[in-house]
């Protein structure tokens, strides 16, 4: 049976996530999530991380929380690579992992489709 979470550790990463999905949120929507939602999320510990999935498996996202670090993942990454890149990102000072520039914005093929027609 795994160790309880200390409150104060769950309280702080529940503050923290709440102030990752807030981030960028146009003025009106900043306060839209809050700590205390994140506390509905299926939580266990894995060594100093506290992982977040949503409620009943809603979606495939994950989220590795270790003060001050949010780091996002996909269901179906590998707990290895992901907690060994995690920790290195940390030591590194950042707070959150660094957008995968593979996965970047399909508005920017329409837009280079229409410079297409154009010529």
């Amino acid at each position: 049976m795994p160790d309880p979470i200390d409150p104060e550790t769950l309280e702080r990463a529940c503050v923290l996530l709440a102030e990752h999905h807030n981030e960028g949120m146009p003025e009106e929507l900043r306060d839209h999530y809050s700590a205390e939602a994140f506390k509905a999320y299926e939580i266990a510990p894995y060594d100093e991380w506290l992982i977040f999935s949503s409620p009943g498996g809603f979606t495939n996202q994950l989220y590795l929380v270790s003060d001050p670090m949010v780091y996002a993942m996909s269901g179906w990454e590998s707990y290895e690579v992901t907690v060994a890149e995690a920790r290195a990102l940390k030591a590194a000072g950042a707070t959150r992992r660094p957008p995968d520039p593979r996965e970047d914005d399909d508005d920017d093929d329409e837009d280079d489709d229409e410079d297409d027609d154009a010529s």
